[in-house]
């Protein structure tokens, strides 16, 4: 019953932003905003993630792994392991 009400809730929220021209490209802005928003911090988490791979790569290139052990543990390419390696 509530998931029924949230929804009618929703329907009449939607109704009352197309009717009025102005609110609904307030909501599109609002909506594109929202969307680039989550993508930039995808992105920037990647980012992240990649920096720490690198940074255990040169660990274990400072071990005396070999690029084969790296790149299969990392999935780092052989540049990848070459570059981090100079």
């Amino acid at each position: 019953m509530e998931n029924y009400q949230t929804l009618k809730n929703a329907m009449n929220e939607w109704a009352r932003v197309t009717e009025d021209p102005q609110m609904l490209v307030t909501y599109e802005v609002n909506q594109e905003f929202q969307v680039d928003e989550t993508l930039t911090l995808k992105k920037a988490e990647k980012q992240g993630e990649k920096r720490a791979i690198k940074r255990v790569a040169l660990k274990m290139l400072q071990k005396g792994m070999d690029n084969q052990a790296i790149s299969e543990l990392t999935e780092l390419t052989d540049e990848e392991i070459e570059q981090i390696r100079k």
